[in-house]
């Protein structure tokens, strides 16, 4: 006995709606093409559950099959309160556990304040609170220099190696680590900075990263040694629990041994007391 059209399209739905849940059971991201799990596109689009089950485009629904319309995800509809918060301007990009705030701000408080604005609405939101780990602060100022997460926002997701290494170096220049004096605590202006280099990491964490700890020639190489070993271990432990995996990551302590300016000035100490990081093939 043949099934009836209204038996086959209970059938086909029930198995669409298993199988999304196999998927995830987010219908907002995933959808049922044949066995495989599939994006479903940008909202307002249409699809539907052909007769051989199968979930293919459709211009407009029809009468007796089952529609799907993706509706916007969490980041899209914060995304659209920016606005209403004073910074039209701002824009959010997520990939991942990674939510960087972009954008041209008009002055650097608008920057400011469109950040921490936005961070604080990620955060508390739902399900931003459950996938994000950092937020890494992309946004430039008209005139000014780029957001200090310049450089991975522009970072893809599978780089190469050289592309990892250049986006350290950029999100590194005329920019440092801080420290207190003579320890390993970080300062916490340096929270910033940090944010942008676990997020290079956790895109580039198909290679290995040094992170190398330098001091200046003021104090003793024993004590100069030991406090850049101090200093590069807390680095890999701030990114370690950001999310980037412990095994891709080595902390390596240099001492004053490698001055990038050897004279003897407060201003060459300042430059030798630096964190780099070196990517490399694993």
């Amino acid at each position: 006995m043949k099934r009836s059209r209204r038996n086959s399209m209970s059938l086909v739905t029930s198995g669409l709606i298993l199988a999304l849940s196999a998927c995830g059971g987010a219908p907002e991201e995933v959808a049922l093409a044949a066995s495989a799990c599939v994006p479903i596109g940008d909202a307002g689009t249409f699809y539907v559950v052909d007769q051989n089950g199968l979930l293919v485009p459709a211009e407009r629904p029809e009468a007796e099959i089952r529609v799907l319309q993706a509706p916007k995800g969490w980041a899209q509809d914060l995304e659209s309160t920016f606005a209403d918060m004073g910074f039209p301007w701002m824009q959010l990009n997520v990939r991942g556990e990674v939510a960087t705030l972009v954008g041209l701000a008009p002055t650097q408080d608008a920057a400011d304040r469109g950040y921490e604005s936005g961070k604080t609405a990620i955060l508390s939101n739902e399900r931003g609170s459950r996938q994000i780990t950092i937020v890494p602060n992309g946004i430039a100022v008209e005139g000014g220099e780029a957001g200090v997460a310049a450089a991975l926002s522009e970072l893809s997701d599978r780089p190469s190696l050289a592309a990892c290494q250049q986006a350290f170096k950029d999100t590194m220049r005329g920019r440092n680590v801080e420290f207190r004096t003579g320890s390993a605590t970080i300062r916490s202006q340096s929270a910033q900075l940090l944010d942008a280099v676990t997020g290079v990491g956790l895109f580039c964490k198909d290679y290995q990263i040094e992170i190398g700890g330098h001091t200046d020639v003021t104090g003793s190489q024993a004590v100069n040694q030991q406090l850049s070993d101090a200093r590069a271990g807390k680095v890999r432990d701030y990114l370690i629990a950001r999310g980037v995996p412990e095994d891709r990551l080595t902390a390596v302590g240099y001492g004053s041994s490698q001055p990038i300016d050897p004279s003897d000035s407060l201003e060459a100490y300042a430059k030798n007391r630096r964190t780099e990081f070196v990517v490399r093939d694993r």
